[in-house]
């Protein structure tokens, strides 16, 4: 198993209505690639983890580096795990607009990951927490 975590610049002017489209065309790819994930929107920026089949990931890796909806891509970390974080996801999304009182603790981790990232390349403690604490902060604000 295999995953890759990458953030880039929303391009200026993407509409929620095109993050939504984007979305739905990620989730239909993913479930026919087995691929897993999470994709947040904080402040003009995403901040995606994806995991899967090695080449499969880098693939569609590579169809993300050629979309128009982003630039600035960076590789924040990648490398081989055991287990998949998101297996029951074929993509968490959040959008950090507006008062979401129940993801206040999400926010301050991906304002920090995102304005600060050490940029590993491995997967290491810190980076595996923060996917599986944004998960179950997910799955909670799934169920209020």
């Amino acid at each position: 198993m295999f995953n890759l975590v990458y953030r880039s610049k929303a391009r200026l002017g993407i509409s929620q209505d095109a993050v939504q489209q984007m979305l739905e065309a990620a989730r239909s790819y993913n479930r026919s690639n087995d691929i897993t994930g999470c994709l947040l929107f904080y402040e003009g920026a995403f901040l995606q983890y994806l995991e899967g089949n090695q080449i499969k990931v880098l693939r569609l890796f590579d169809k993300i580096k050629e979309s128009d909806m982003h630039t600035d891509i960076e590789i924040l970390s990648h490398g081989h795990i055991e287990t998949r974080e998101f297996d029951d996801w074929e993509m968490a999304f959040e959008n950090f607009m507006g008062t979401k009182h129940q993801l206040q603790y999400l926010l301050l981790l991906v304002s920090s990951y995102v304005e600060n990232p050490k940029n590993p390349l491995q997967p290491n403690p810190a980076s595996i927490n923060f996917w599986h604490v944004a998960k179950q902060l997910l799955r909670a604000k799934a169920t209020f």
